[in-house]
């Protein structure tokens, strides 16, 4: 089925297509999601808001929404990161994992509503891997396995960069890999980490066939959205395409990549090792949702936005001025279909590419200037109406 007038940016094709999902009104999307090493600052929080966008969205336009988080509870940060904290592995994740859905809940994601640990998962990483081999895409060398990206001839075509341009930026530097851009798919633990039983021997998954793994088993071999910050797709989404193509044999693996623009201060990348990380529980208790919403979709969703805490002030000020102003705007010139009209043109522009600071921008407007936003005389009642059926695509309470 083609939703008319829907189009996406999808990074396979550097292009924006008409979106067509594989199984009729069903999408089914998956979302990187968290190590859960830390707290939920607010780059983490403008990807799940966008995509909790995305998923309000389509369900809005009468699509069921499949959505999945994986949430990575196998990583080296974690072991370290527990070690300097002086708590067992074990705690620290239940921790972390426990703070991470409150702030989900408080940053009000509810379109995307599964959320999986990767190590639930263990043995269908065990059984990709497994089959990798006995089809000849994965090899074993330095008491690791490998995937032979030599055996996958569209291995950079996410990135948009060849082969050559690829190894000059390698990683997992083994001595005995086959090729430079080969990744690993099961490896040496970390010292320190618990070790975890195969047929190769007691160690750790790789980080990319722990999304495999998660992905397929819940949304299967082939789906409709991956969606995560830019930076991963090479080497993380490049590998994950590797693997389940050769795994499954159809391609594309994922039909619509979309990506947001990472979260800066001051030019330099909101992360826990720069140690420039604001908290999205501290924004709750300051600010409460809505502003933090409203100001990370103000800013296009593939566009890198550089944080500020006058920028979100200015966001709660400005939605403080516009419920009050609603709330006091004389009667205008009745007319019943004035609320069907804002309803049509935020969702022409959601449907522009999920634009939407034109659509937040609209629903100012319609506040400020109803006959002008409507195109013809409305009642308070008219654009009332609209909004609280808006607030719930965007997840904001535009009304008060």
């Amino acid at each position: 089925m083609e939703l008319a007038g829907l189009t996406v940016f999808n990074e396979l094709s550097n292009s924006r297509e008409p979106f067509k999902p594989l199984r009729g009104k069903e999408v089914r999307m998956f979302v990187c999601g968290p190590t859960v090493q830390d707290y939920m600052h607010v780059g983490h929080a403008r990807t799940y808001i966008f995509y909790d966008l995305v998923s309000r969205h389509l369900a809005h336009l009468g699509f069921s929404m499949k959505t999945v988080i994986n949430m990575t509870d196998i990583d080296e940060s974690i072991v370290r990161a527990s070690e300097s904290a002086g708590v067992s592995i074990g705690d620290f994740i239940e921790r972390y994992m426990l703070a991470y859905r409150k702030d989900m809940e408080g940053i009000g994601v509810k379109g995307l509503y599964r959320f999986e640990p990767v190590s639930n998962y263990l043995g269908e990483m065990k059984r990709q891997i497994s089959e990798l081999l006995k089809r000849g895409f994965a090899y074993q060398a330095d008491g690791c396995i490998f995937f032979d990206t030599s055996k996958s001839p569209h291995f950079g075509d996410l990135a948009h960069m060849s082969r050559q341009e690829l190894s000059l930026r390698p990683l997992e530097l083994y001595p005995d890999k086959r090729n430079i851009l080969d990744f690993s798919l099961w490896r040496k633990a970390p010292d320190g980490a618990p070790l975890f039983d195969s047929p190769w021997g007691k160690g750790w998954p790789g980080w990319h066939i722990q999304d495999t793994a998660v992905a397929i088993s819940e949304l299967g071999m082939q789906y409709d959205i991956h969606g995560g910050a830019y930076e991963l797709i090479y080497p993380h989404h490049e590998a994950e395409i590797a693997q389940a193509e050769a795994l499954n044999g159809v391609r594309p693996y994922v039909r619509y990549w979309i990506y947001t623009g990472l979260v800066t201060i001051s030019g330099r990348k909101m992360s826990k090792s720069e140690g420039n990380t604001t908290y999205v529980r501290d924004i709750l208790k300051d600010y409460g949702s809505d502003p933090l919403r409203l100001y990370v979709l103000s800013v296009p969703y593939r566009a890198d936005m550089d944080f500020d805490t006058d920028g979100l002030k200015a966001q709660a000020d400005a939605l403080g001025g516009m419920r009050d102003r609603l709330a006091h705007i004389d009667e205008r010139k009745a007319s019943r279909s004035g609320a069907r009209r804002l309803a049509e043109a935020f969702d022409e522009l959601l449907n522009d590419d999920f634009n939407a600071p034109a659509a937040l921008e609209l629903c100012r407007r319609a506040v400020d200037r109803p006959e002008e936003a409507l195109q013809g005389g409305v009642t308070i009642e008219d654009v009332k109406s609209a909004l609280y059926g808006l607030s719930s695509i965007l997840g904001v309470d535009l009304v008060g």
